[in-house]
């Protein structure tokens, strides 16, 4: 007689709704990456003990199904382990510790990436500008010999070398000279490599890299003529190539909330299966010649996209996301919840260092919210609104309810204009999308032809970025919102309540109709911090991402700026939050791009009275005077005394790139009852040199040479007898900046420490005596 049971609850919910047998076994793998890739022992001996225990208590309670959920942290833990191993050891490691030069050879994993550019002294922001691109270094020549090895870096080149490595594509293999550093804890990398001189081209790339770069080239070439922005978004839209987007138009779609649409993400891929599907039914394909057209289509995807980890997760997304909308309501979010459970677990066994990546928590809460929401809300909103506005309104909506509470965490402020702003640029994505795919492939063998196809998208493209722009300059285009845990968990319920009353309200169109007039009144109006800036801010620190902005207030509506980063949006912005209507001062400690990039933008929008640079430095100022400051100068302007502290007078300008950032301007501003020191970006030697001059190079407030990177010394540090410091960074930088060293040091010489990357835009203000920093966030 057969044995009865009675059903689990995971064995009910798979009957009634979501499947969540795989959930568990996919965070159990998630956790095991993680600490795997931790390198911290103590924490890997946990995620084992934690494996061991799940098992016996399987045992003792014969509930076999704790068991995949132990396997997945068991196995997830040692994959990582051994990643993080391998990353962790060997000669390349060893010379990062020693901050040692080496001649490596290099195998290129994309193309390299344009991330800044010098101001030129004609005013152009250079052809080529600083540049980083991922490799995996397989050779060492060392006094022993050379050594073969494989350990993944990140090569960074310095502006006046970029030309060299025009011809360095994804898959070349080259040599170059350069120095190594160790990189943040938890990184995948086993090194930072600085380049200190052009490359040799060793081998070219294998012939299907050479393949795929011939469609990005051709797909370039067939936009060539088009508007400069759509030319931009085109191959970015299409193939993830980011070339030339420049930085004013990252920071329109990021605060627009469509910076995915110019990244390889999931939504590209599902629409380009949508309409590949579309049409094979259309032309009487069915069964398994449908999924054969979805494989083949995933495999042309990836491939003209490069098999990056990043591109890899868009593909497993985008699939599971379709899936799910393709099921129904009925079967779509049992489908789609086991399918993105084994999705995470198998990108996790490929490389467990996603389960650290902030854009993999995003990219899979987004994923989740479509599979569980996106259909049966759409379902009860054709009640009223045809199927294509629904799921229109649907998708983003389900993706960025899901993606808040994370969002909220890396931000620090909510987006309202990013549910109308998707919504806007809905039906022009699908278009340039599929129409850029065709001309890329088009361009291979009939370059004449890819040109008309691609009319289409650089249409769409030119539309997507005018919504960008305008979205992005909307006042409520990101709104403020409590920081820390307690704006998360305050999102995440806010969240819940509005996933609990989103079927009600679609299913009717007037509560539809008040919920988008209420968003779009926020949008218009706007909001910030209440109380930001504080009354009486002396000093501000705009969050401007890898770079650096300092306002000094010096008078009502007037300021001195110590340089503009190169992020002309986020400046400008935090110089309207701050009132400020005119510049006394414009200071640029030096023209690398992460300092003077919004040069021109701030000179265009604002009144500027002067610009002063350190000698040898000569930014495009037009009709804006331009002021050579040396040490010892002291200029006054209001209630801001500003004190150059270095270069010495009379000192040439060094040509060599690696005397770039020791050449700073270096100066020391009184304001408000405080002093702050700005050193620019002066690394070690030049700290030390500066204080062998005997400079004072004491303050209240420092700002962090180099956006505290590890090159730090720590009698200059020492020697400011700074009470904060400040580090003016970006989120996720490539460089690992803050470096931990540095913050140890701060920490340990008894200074507070606040970040631009956690906090947003800073006010300091003082009063008796004692100052403190507001974040916006």
């Amino acid at each position: 007689m057969p044995t009865l049971r009675r059903a689990s609850s995971s064995d009910r919910a798979a009957r009634a709704g979501a499947d969540l047998r795989l959930v568990p076994t996919a965070l159990a793998g998630w956790a095991g990456g993680w600490l795997g890739t931790s390198g911290r022992p103590g924490w890997q001996l946990a995620g084992l003990v934690a494996a061991v225990a799940l098992l016996v208590l399987a045992r003792i309670t014969r509930r076999w199904s704790r068991v995949p959920a132990a396997a997945a942290l068991l196995g997830c833990l040692l994959i990582g382990g051994l990643h993080g191993l391998a990353v962790g050891t060997g000669p390349v490691r060893t010379l990062a510790g020693d901050h040692a030069g080496a001649d490596l050879r290099l195998v290129l994993l994309h193309d390299p990436v344009r991330i800044a550019a010098p101001v030129k002294p004609d005013g152009s922001d250079g052809s080529a500008g600083l540049v980083w691109v991922r490799a995996r270094v397989v050779g060492l020549r060392t006094p022993q010999g050379n050594v073969r090895v494989r350990a993944p870096v990140l090569v960074t080149i310095p502006a006046d070398q970029a030309s060299a490595w025009r011809d360095a594509v994804a898959g070349s293999t080259v040599t170059v000279r350069g120095t190594l550093a160790v990189p943040e804890p938890g990184s995948d990398l086993a090194a930072m490599v600085r380049a200190s001189g052009p490359p040799t081209l060793s081998a070219a790339p294998s012939w299907d890299q050479r393949a795929v770069a011939r469609v990005h080239d051709a797909l370039r070439a067939a936009v060539a003529d088009r508007d400069p922005r759509a030319r931009a978004l085109v191959p970015a839209l299409v193939v993830g190539d980011t070339g030339l987007v420049d930085a004013t138009m990252e920071a329109e779609f990021r605060d627009a909330g469509l910076l995915h649409v110019m990244a390889v993400s999931g939504s590209n891929l599902t629409l380009l299966l949508a309409f590949l599907l579309t049409g094979a039914k259309l032309l009487g394909l069915r069964g398994r010649a449908l999924h054969g057209l979805t494989a083949v289509g995933v495999v042309v995807f990836v491939a003209l996209c490069r098999t990056e980890p990043s591109v890899l997760r868009a593909a497993a997304m985008g699939t599971v996301a379709l899936s799910a909308l393709v099921a129904g309501a009925a079967d779509g979010p049992r489908r789609g919840l086991r399918s993105l459970s084994a999705a995470v677990l198998g990108l996790l066994v490929v490389d467990p260092w996603l389960s650290r990546s902030a854009g993999f928590v995003l990219s899979t809460a987004a994923t989740a919210g479509i599979v569980l929401w996106a259909t049966p809300w759409a379902d009860r909103m054709t009640r009223w609104a045809p199927r294509w506005l629904a799921e229109a309104v649907c998708v983003p909506l389900a993706a960025q309810l899901a993606t808040g509470p994370f969002a909220v965490s890396l931000s620090g402020s909510v987006s309202a204009v990013g549910l109308l702003a998707n919504l806007a640029v809905g039906p022009f994505v699908g278009p340039a999308t599929v129409a850029g795919f065709a001309a890329a492939g088009l361009g291979v063998v009939w370059p004449q032809g890819a040109v008309i196809v691609a009319w289409p998208a650089a249409l769409a493209a030119r539309i997507i970025a005018a919504i960008a722009a305008t979205a992005s300059a909307a006042p409520g285009a990101t709104l403020w919102w409590p920081p820390g845990a307690v704006g998360v968990v305050l999102l995440a319920v806010a969240g819940a309540v509005a996933v609990i009353a989103a079927p009600a309200c679609l299913s009717r169109w007037w509560a539809s109709l008040l919920m988008a007039v209420l968003m779009v009144s926020l949008v218009l109006r706007g909001s910030v911090r209440p109380g930001w800036p504080p009354q009486g801010w002396a000093v501000a620190v705009c969050d401007v991402g890898q770079g650096n902005a300092v306002v000094l207030a010096s008078g009502p509506g007037e300021a001195v700026l110590v340089d503009t980063g190169d992020d002309a949006t986020a400046v400008l912005g935090c110089l309207r939050q701050l009132g400020i209507q005119r510049l006394s001062l414009l200071v640029l400690s030096h023209l690398h791009a992460d300092h003077a990039g919004a040069l021109p933008q701030v000179l265009a929008q604002l009144p500027v009275m002067a610009v002063v640079t350190a000698p040898g430095q000569y930014p495009e100022t037009g009709t804006v005077p331009h002021l050579v400051s040396s040490a010892g100068d002291v200029v006054r302007v209001g209630a801001v005394t500003w004190e150059a502290l270095a270069p010495p007078s009379g000192r040439p300008p060094s040509s060599d790139p690696a005397d770039e950032n020791d050449g700073s301007l270096v100066g020391r501003a009184s304001v408000g009852g405080l002093s702050m020191l700005l050193p620019g970006d002066l690394q070690a030697d030049g700290q030390d040199r500066l204080l062998r001059a005997g400079a004072d190079v004491r303050a209240t407030v420092l700002v962090v040479p180099h956006h505290g990177s590890r090159d730090q010394s720590r009698d200059f540090l020492r020697a400011t007898g700074a009470r904060l410091a400040l580090v003016s960074v970006g989120i996720d930088n490539p460089y690992g900046h803050p470096h931990r060293q540095t913050l140890d040091t701060l920490t340990g010489l008894g200074m507070g420490i606040v970040r631009t990357d956690q906090g947003g835009h800073l006010a300091i203000s003082c009063r008796d005596q004692r100052c403190r920093a507001v974040p916006l966030h």
